[in-house]
């Protein structure tokens, strides 16, 4: 047995090795992307208990928004896009906008739905709507019969300076969809997780702390008058003191506060990517909870492969089979698809999320000599952690960490559950406690009263011993003292 299954391995090895040179030179085609990616650079946002306060932040840095997307995070986005129009060019038409070849959400915040605009416009910048026929030039668009004359003549003055296109620039208008529900941000409804968040990250978010004070950055800080001390031991304060700094040095805004400080703008960049990447990373998720979290999402992924992998020889796009999705969130839905991708291979993520940092999935299909495989490589902000990996080999690795729904409920408990509980462990039994209170206090009562009795009883009946000896004597059964 001990000869057998080193054998076993050595064979095994050697058949994969010998797989892998056979498909080293075959052809491969990229037949489908996912993407997903964080919202480009924004500004400081007043949610989750931050500081602040009338467009002012801790630092004295003035946003004329609340979290919105800055210039330079459209430019981020934008760059993005001409990227995937550069690399996926033989994938997609980027000449012309067609909606059955691409799918596109965002979450309901305007920073989301601007950086996707961006990206769009990097991909499909150069492209054209349509112009109209001389036939559709004739139709009449508002019945001028109706319209002031003044403006019907501005009106037709900017129509005709148009020509046959359908609007000025003829840019299309992308279709950006929500996600669908129970897919991002399912941490936030895991009534029991913040318990396991803080045994888990206790630690790791103490050290910091006292990193924090070691560096004197506690006393320092307070020079900025929105800045208090017990913030220092606030974790969402301390969120907000590191989210914050981050969102000025990356917009290039004017720190030079911390010059009279006497804090190195560099070092507390590094400390506040360390803190916010600790939030990201661990806390929000870590390697066992972003199966939670990522479970519905990543089945999407492999619904979009499996459906493409189907169609992708078909000559004509399909709209259930896109060759292109592109998932705009935050932090919080990049960071925990790379954990979970990370639980699942042992890939490795990077420390923190930038803005705009991203996950690409490209799925590959592989023909030579007549057999034919699907592969995958995985990417982060450009980083190819996975390299063809084939589909099942990927797909296996990616179910075997996905939570079913019955398991998550458990893990999470439901609201009637945790009603259920309370009642269980104090309304179940507010009746019996009840009566036991009111025994054990009447109970207490007539003992402190009969005490008070005995007491008096016992002065008094002391009174008449000191005053006649002889009752003094026990005086039972036919023990009487003889009085002749």
């Amino acid at each position: 047995m001990e000869i057998i299954i080193p054998l076993l391995i050595f064979i095994f090895n050697y058949i994969k090795c010998e797989d892998q040179d056979f498909w080293k030179d075959a052809n491969r085609k990229l037949i489908f992307v996912y993407e997903h990616a964080r919202h480009g650079a924004r500004g400081p946002s007043s949610s989750y208990n931050s500081i602040f306060e009338n467009g002012v932040d801790e630092y004295n840095v003035t946003w004329n928004y609340d979290g919105e997307l800055s210039p330079i995070g459209k430019r981020q986005h934008y760059y993005l896009g001409v990227r995937n129009r550069i690399k996926y060019k033989n994938l997609i038409n980027f000449d012309k906008y067609d909606p059955r070849e691409i799918l596109i959400h965002a979450t309901d915040y305007n920073r989301t739905h601007q950086s996707i605009n961006s990206e769009l416009m990097g991909m499909y910048g150069d492209t054209k709507e349509e112009t109209l026929s001389k036939e559709e030039m004739n139709y009449t668009l508002i019945n001028f019969k109706y319209l002031d004359e003044s403006i019907q003549k501005e009106v037709n003055k900017s129509i005709e300076e148009i020509g046959n296109q359908v609007n000025k620039n003829s840019i299309p208008i992308f279709n950006i969809h929500t996600f669908d529900n129970k897919r991002i941000f399912l941490v936030d409804d895991c009534l029991k997780l913040d318990q396991y968040r803080n045994e888990k990250v206790v630690n790791k978010v103490e050290e910091l702390y006292a990193e924090f004070k070691e560096k004197n950055y506690s006393e320092k800080l307070l020079k900025f008058p929105l800045i208090k001390k017990e913030y220092f031991r606030n974790y969402n304060k301390m969120k907000s003191i590191t989210d914050h700094y981050i969102c000025d040095y990356d917009n290039k805004k004017d720190l030079s506060g911390f010059d009279r400080c006497g804090i190195d703008k560099e070092e507390f960049y590094n400390f506040s990517r360390r803190f916010y990447g600790t939030f990201i990373f661990n806390w929000f998720v870590d390697e066992y909870t972003s199966g939670l979290e990522e479970t519905h999402l990543m089945q999407d992924l492999l619904g979009y492969m499996d459906r493409r992998i189907k169609h992708h020889k078909e000559l004509e796009p399909n709209y259930k089979a896109p060759k292109m999705v592109m998932d705009c969130g935050h932090d919080t839905t990049v960071g925990p698809i790379a954990r979970f991708i990370d639980s699942a291979f042992g890939c490795g993520y990077h420390d923190f999320c930038d803005f705009a940092c991203n996950v690409y999935f490209e799925l590959f299909y592989e023909e030579k000599d007549g057999k034919e495989r699907y592969t995958v490589d995985y990417y982060m902000d450009d980083d190819l952690l996975i390299k063809r990996e084939e589909y099942s080999s990927f797909k296996a690795k990616m179910e075997k960490k996905f939570w079913n729904d019955t398991f998550a409920d458990k893990f999470c408990g439901t609201e009637e559950e945790t009603y259920i509980k309370k009642k269980d462990g104090f309304e179940k039994y507010s009746t019996l406690l009840l009566g036991a209170t009111f025994i054990s206090t009447s109970l207490f009562l007539i003992f402190a009263t009969s005490t008070f009795v005995l007491f008096r009883r016992y002065r008094k009946l002391n009174k008449k011993l000191k005053e006649n000896p002889l009752v003094s004597q026990e005086m039972t059964g036919n023990e009487l003292p003889d009085l002749n």
